[in-house]
């Protein structure tokens, strides 16, 4: 069994993505991401695009079958995708006009300007590639029917997944003959499931837990780099953070190092900006760091109107107005609380009083589209999609994923420029330029970059988490 922080609320998906049903081999898609965070056909097995870069033509990999026992057609492709395209929240604003099928193997998709990174968009599991027995005219999503090394036989719906054998699948055949998927957000109960053997492998396990696992005799640990990073995003439309002084003054007040070395325990790296340079070429190596300076934060907060009162006071004042704000965040991941203690003490020393509000992320997520937040403590896979459009998307001015208010036309004429050029060269140069104006004007406050602390019991041979988490292996582990 695989125990992991997901919870399955869906198995549809345009909904939730495939979520774990992608993750543990039942769903794939044209491409898939490699483990340098890149892609590679799977169900496609050749491409290209026209000269003016609006018309993609993909041919389908034969001999593939369904779970179903159907063969895997342009028809399902095109269905799957259309689907997806007009209902994933990830890909239906993507300039997409028409996918059709051309021939039996062969799909065409047309967009409406030169759109690079669609391949890219297609690895995702939003386009997970189903039966058309998957839907129901009258009841909609029934079952999935995918393509995948693993079938799908039950689920209960919040907690767990359960995968059978794909014995007729088109690759290498698995050696586990059924997996369970359980969706675990507490970490007591991540550990105890693996210290009792309840559990085979378990993926976010705490780094609190992190010796002690290695240690014992049953059991170790995996750490993987991932492109997942912890930051602040400022609502920049709002007093305070409407002064980039106050942004900046709030970056130098945090010590980025003490928290990745003691709350996280040396598992995570400070962060410069959002792709860490470990994991992929799009970073702007040039970017320096802002340094922690307690005295730095406190000159910008004076300049920007933010002054101690009196003699003794503790919290800064402007026009009479406390400096109060209300850090939000939420509960999937249980180590942006304690985070979020550390910044509340810090901005306390500079004059700072922060209000700590956690809730479940909808909740969350439901305030920042509303500008209703003063700034919030987040986690997020900038990779979630293998290309840095999805990641300098979040500065755009029509940004609806992550809420700051941001605008910026010289961001917006480069992002959408990076989404016209094939030459990666010239993209490379115009994401490091964003990096650099946005860095400057800091909307998003980075803190971390991440690695994930996976147990494993020691029966589990050949186990390796994907970078990104885009799956979880299984088809390839073995059992001792």
């Amino acid at each position: 069994m695989i125990g992991g922080s997901y919870i399955p609320e869906s198995i549809d998906p345009v909904t939730h993505s495939g979520g774990p049903l992608g993750r543990i081999g039942v769903y794939e898609s044209l491409f898939r991401v490699t483990r340098d965070v890149g892609i590679e056909p799977q169900l496609a097995d050749e491409w290209h695009v026209s000269p003016d870069g609006t018309t993609w033509t993909i041919g389908i990999r034969d001999g593939v079958q369904f779970h179903d026992g159907t063969s895997l057609m342009s028809e399902a492709v095109a269905f799957s995708l259309s689907r997806a395209f007009d209902e994933a929240s990830l890909l239906s604003p993507l300039p997409v006009e028409s996918i059709s099928a051309t021939d039996t193997h062969e799909v065409v998709i047309t967009t409406g300007e030169r759109f690079a990174p669609l391949p890219s968009y297609l690895a995702h599991r939003y386009a997970t590639v189903i039966s058309q027995s998957s839907i129901s005219d009258s009841d909609g999503f029934v079952e999935p029917v995918g393509t995948g090394p693993y079938m799908f036989d039950s689920w209960e719906s919040g907690k767990s997944i359960t995968a059978t054998k794909n014995s007729d699948y088109y690759g290498s055949s698995p050696q586990v003959d059924r997996v369970v998927y359980e969706g675990i957000r507490d970490n007591q109960t991540k550990v105890s499931s693996l210290d009792a053997g309840e559990s085979d492998i378990v993926v976010n396990l705490p780094v609190s837990a992190m010796e002690r696992i290695s240690r014992a005799e049953d059991t170790r640990t995996q750490t993987t780099r991932t492109p997942q990073s912890r930051f602040l995003a400022y609502n920049v439309r709002e007093p305070p953070f409407d002064d980039l002084r106050v942004r900046q003054a709030v970056n130098h007040a945090i010590d980025t190092q003490t928290i990745a070395r003691t709350i996280l325990e040396g598992i995570g790296d400070p962060a410069i900006g959002p792709f860490s340079p470990e994991l992929t070429g799009w970073a702007n190596d040039e970017l320096e760091p802002y340094e922690y300076s307690p005295d730095r934060a406190r000159s910008l907060l004076a300049e920007a109107g933010w002054t101690l009162e009196a003699d003794g006071d503790e919290l800064r004042h402007r026009d009479g107005t406390p400096f109060d704000v209300v850090l939000r965040t939420y509960t999937r991941r249980p180590e942006l609380r304690i985070i979020a203690t550390a910044i509340q003490n810090q901005l306390r020393a500079v004059g700072i009083n922060v209000e700590i509000n956690i809730t479940e992320w909808s909740a969350l997520n439901e305030d920042m589209q509303a500008g209703e937040t003063d700034f919030s403590l987040l986690s997020f896979n900038f990779f979630w999609v293998p290309d840095p459009d999805r990641a300098m998307s979040f500065y755009h001015s029509e940004d609806t994923q992550i809420y700051t208010g941001y605008e910026d036309s010289e961001v917006d004429d480069l992002i959408e420029r990076g989404r016209r050029t094939t030459d990666d060269d010239e993209r490379k140069r115009i994401y490091e330029r964003v990096q650099e104006i946005v860095h400057d004007d800091t909307p998003l406050g980075m803190l971390t970059y991440s690695e994930t602390v996976t147990g494993i019991r020691n029966r589990i041979e050949d186990f390796t988490l994907h970078p990104t988490m885009y799956s979880h292996g299984v088809q390839n582990i073995r059992l001792h």
